[in-house]
């Protein structure tokens, strides 16, 4: 599913699109849409980003907080290889968190569904 050498950016755009169309989702109107998945795009970000630091040895902390003092705004390729450089098995993470976290997404959806039904 997930290959390094595909940008994040183009992951998590993939991933998303699928998610929406998954979730029963996709057939919103086009701006509201829009607004959505850039909502989604930031959540996954956001779930990555946590998953990634917490998978830091106290070196790898260390090291990181060199990265991001020398690249104030990072290059996102250059990020993926930092962190598939500190991270074993990164690569499988990204994957296992994605799953994750599309799992509670289309849950949450089909939650939300159902509560509007029984209304």
């Amino acid at each position: 599913m997930f290959k390094i050498n595909k940008s994040m950016e183009d992951v998590i755009q993939n991933f998303v699109d699928e998610l929406v169309k998954k979730a029963g989702i996709d057939n919103m109107p086009e701006d509201l849409k829009n607004e959505q998945l850039e909502m989604l795009k930031a959540q996954v970000e956001q779930r990555l980003g946590i998953m990634a630091v917490s998978e830091l040895d106290e070196a790898g902390v260390a090291a990181f907080e060199k990265f991001m003092a020398d690249n104030k705004t990072p290059d996102p390729k250059a990020m993926m290889e930092f962190f598939n450089t500190h991270i074993s098995d990164f690569e499988k993470k990204v994957e296992d968190t994605l799953i994750k976290f599309g799992q509670e997404f289309i849950q949450g959806v089909a939650n939300l569904k159902n509560t509007k039904l029984n209304e």
